[in-house]
């Protein structure tokens, strides 16, 4: 068997609060390469634990996405295929969110202030669009802030998402107030 293309680090080792996406892995694996036998999955540098793998593989036989053509030997089919690029889809549609400007930033570690900017402007947050960069609210200070938002009525969590509501709006405006912005750096 030829040299086995693996999948980027990014794949492989998501940011900590995602959990591997095996049946993306998998597919991966079938889609760059001709076939893959077993050992390729359960190896450096995938290492999929064996009971993990086992359970994957069987449903991704049952559904038709994976064919097992000889023993521990795996290739991907068209239904396989046409999954992958779902897959592949989903991962570039991440949402690219918008940040507080500079000055709000700068103006002093004023968390209500920036979860308030975030998730007026970016329609809903979840809890890790506030960890990292350029904000990166330290766990504690987010979930003391977040609740104490949450408690006055200004945001509303569902679903693991934080919506802004029409007293958290107002307390936004109110907010802004406090900083030196012009009118375009407000709009944009």
């Amino acid at each position: 068997m030829g040299k086995i293309n693996y999948p980027s680090q990014e794949i492989l080792k998501p940011p900590k609060l995602y959990r591997k996406n095996y049946e993306q892995i998998i597919l991966w694996m079938l889609y760059n390469n001709d076939n893959c036998e077993w050992s390729n999955f359960v190896q450096k540098p995938v290492e999929i634990p064996i009971a993990t793998l086992s359970r994957h593989l069987k449903t991704l036989k049952h559904k038709e996405l994976v064919d097992n053509f000889s023993k521990g030997q795996y290739r991907i089919t068209p239904e396989g295929k046409k999954r992958y690029h779902e897959l592949s889809r989903a991962i570039k549609k991440e949402r690219k969110l918008s940040y507080p400007p500079e000055i709000i930033l700068k103006n002093g570690r004023n968390y209500s202030h920036w979860i308030l900017w975030m998730v007026y402007n970016n329609n809903y947050c979840k809890r890790a669009d506030f960890l990292n960069k350029p904000i990166s609210i330290a766990q504690s200070s987010l979930s003391k802030n977040l609740s104490s938002l949450v408690q006055e009525g200004s945001l509303l969590k569902e679903d693991k998402k934080y919506f802004i509501t029409h007293s958290g709006k107002s307390k936004y405006s109110k907010m802004l107030q406090n900083y030196d912005l012009d009118r375009q750096t407000i709009l944009e």
